[in-house]
């Protein structure tokens, strides 16, 4: 019996030893299975992800041939540029920042200002539509204000003839064609202010050459005149010819004219003119010379200009005189001419040029060491004799006293600046000037008792464009 139960116990831990190799053999296959599934799954994923791999690389590549085809372009320089691959699309974003900083004090103590001001702060675009039709659309936001300034299309399909039509400068004067990015001092030449260049709404027609350009224009309205209440705003007529030949290893030689009609027409409102000039700062409160309102039915002015670039040197002046007719409510005196102009010189002093471009001054054509790559930036030099006569007395003996006619006043300043470009869109620009004011009489209470006075100014500006 004991025999038989111990081999009955043993034939049971047999079987059932067996049955636990059997079942971890099953076990273990049923986890090679499910191993191997795995295996296959995670091979079919990476196979799927492998081939997701190569349609991202092939579309990325697509995408980068198409770029590269020009389908859509991209450019930053510094702002973006955004164009498409047939050229006839693109756009541009503009913009600048012009920051001042500045002391005006005078010899009467009429004013002892220290102030500071965004001189311009704009925002805009330009580009071309259908390849030969461009634009420009700018706003200004300093001081508070939003003012339109540039504003029109442009047709130039016909090159080199061009058709301009909107909101945009007359076509005088090489500084006030200059923009505001590229003159050399912080203030243009005094006689474009004095004289109220602007722009006006109307028509532009022109040819530019190789070395030669023609421009003229018929205008109507100025954005900031009222024009609602009157039967006729009147209208301006302009035209400038320029000659920039080269001269030399790469000097320019630029030598122009140009001439503006302005018709005030018979409505009282749009008679009144006024022809007025601060000192070399905008931030001065006072403008020392000014003719008060005058009642005219017209002006014309004529100015001519002479520039020239030669390695980093350049010198640059104009004289302009203005003619106002049909003044009335002046006594005897039914006309008066008013005259201003400017001698100014500058010098890179670190090798740089000055940049010129088809009749106006340009930015440096290159900051050879700019300040981002670790150098010094490019340094220059400038000085300037500016004058603006706004006398013209009835008879021999000049502006004399109080009854001599129109006497606005005379303003000679002599100028002196530095100006530091860290690259060719970024400058700091340092200026002081010296205004002499003399019979000044109809603006007697910011002077002298004797039409006198002496003012100086300094201004640093900080800007950047793009």
């Amino acid at each position: 019996m004991g025999l038989l139960t111990a081999g009955l116990v043993a034939a049971g831990a047999t079987m059932f030893a067996g049955n636990a190799q059997a079942q971890s053999n099953e076990q273990l296959l049923r986890m090679i299975q499910q191993l191997s599934a795995t295996v296959e799954d995670l091979k079919g994923q990476v196979e799927e992800a492998n081939m997701k791999g190569e349609q991202a690389t092939l579309a990325a590549a697509d995408t980068a041939k198409k770029l590269e085809s020009g389908d859509v372009k991209w450019k930053w320089g510094p702002s973006p540029t955004i164009q498409s691959g047939d050229g006839k699309f693109e756009m541009h974003v503009r913009g600048r920042l012009l920051t001042d900083f500045g002391i005006v004090s005078d010899g009467a103590k009429k004013q002892d200002r220290t102030a500071t001001e965004f001189r311009a702060a704009r925002l805009g675009i330009e580009g071309k539509a259908w390849k030969d039709i461009k634009y420009k659309f700018e706003v200004d936001f300093a001081n508070n204000e939003v003012d339109i300034t540039d504003a029109y299309l442009e047709y130039a399909g016909w090159k080199p003839f061009y058709i301009l039509v909107g909101h945009a400068k007359t076509t005088n004067s090489m500084e006030e064609l200059t923009s505001s990015r590229h003159i050399d001092l912080v203030e243009r030449g005094g006689f474009t202010d004095a004289f109220n260049f602007n722009r006006r709404l109307g028509i532009q027609v022109g040819y530019v050459g190789d070395w030669f350009r023609f421009d003229a224009g018929a205008f109507g309205s100025e954005f900031d005149v009222p024009n609602t209440n009157v039967n006729d705003e009147g209208y301006a007529l302009s035209a400038r010819a320029v000659a920039y030949p080269e001269i030399g290893n790469g000097g320019i030689l630029h030598v122009g004219a140009s001439v503006l009609y302005r018709n005030y027409n018979d409505d009282l409102y749009q008679r009144e003119v006024r022809y007025r000039q601060r000192p070399h700062s905008h931030l001065s409160g006072i403008r020392y010379i000014d003719t008060n309102t005058l009642d005219a039915g017209s002006d014309l002015f004529f100015g001519v200009e002479l520039a020239g670039v030669f390695g980093p040197f350049w010198a640059d002046a104009e004289w302009g005189w203005l003619k106002v007719k049909d003044i009335t409510g002046q006594g005897a005196q039914t006309s008066a001419n008013f005259q201003g102009g400017y001698l100014g010189v500058g010098w890179y002093i670190t090798g740089e040029s000055r940049g010129y471009d088809e009749g106006s001054f340009d930015r440096p054509k290159k900051v050879n060491n700019p300040v981002f790559e670790g150098g010094w930036g490019a340094w220059a030099l400038v000085a300037r004799v500016d004058f603006v006569d706004l006398n013209d007395a009835i008879g021999n003996a000049g502006c004399v006293n109080a009854a001599s006619g129109i006497c606005g006043g005379q303003q000679m300043t002599y100028v002196v600046g530095v100006n530091w470009f860290l690259n060719r869109h970024t400058v700091i620009k340092l200026n002081y000037a010296h205004s002499d004011i003399d019979d000044a009489w109809d603006n007697l209470g910011d002077t002298f008792a004797t039409g006198k006075n002496g003012v100086d100014s300094f201004v640093a500006r900080f800007q950047v464009d793009w």
